[in-house]
């Protein structure tokens, strides 16, 4: 049987270990996030600065493809993000949205 002092000394451990893991994924995510959104930042900037000029629209594609890069730039940092917060076991799950998809499947089997 443990002595309730190698209790506390090994729960005390584990919180102290789930304490580092938390605090590397929010760096993780945060790091995520600055270069992330520095990058999404950057992209509109431009694409606006571009329809200052009438080569911005003569070429609309070019705006269309920075949108597209930001879109892409943006799901890519919910992936990562969200990557992390699951692997600490503490990613958002929205519920409703679930129950819509689960109303959606059974309505296709209904179907």
């Amino acid at each position: 049987m443990s002595s309730p002092a190698k209790t506390t000394t090994q729960a005390s451990a584990s919180a102290s270990a789930e304490i580092k893991n938390l605090r590397n994924a929010v760096q993780a995510m945060d790091g995520l996030a600055q270069d992330g959104f520095a990058e999404i930042s950057a992209i509109a900037k431009l694409a606006l600065a571009m329809l200052e000029h009438p080569d911005g629209y003569r070429h609309p594609e070019r705006i269309a493809q920075a949108l597209r890069t930001i879109w892409g730039k943006a799901d890519d940092m919910e992936n990562c993000i969200s990557g992390e917060a699951e692997r600490v076991g503490c990613n958002y799950v929205d519920e409703s949205k679930m129950r819509r998809y689960a109303a959606q499947a059974e309505a296709r089997g209904a179907a």
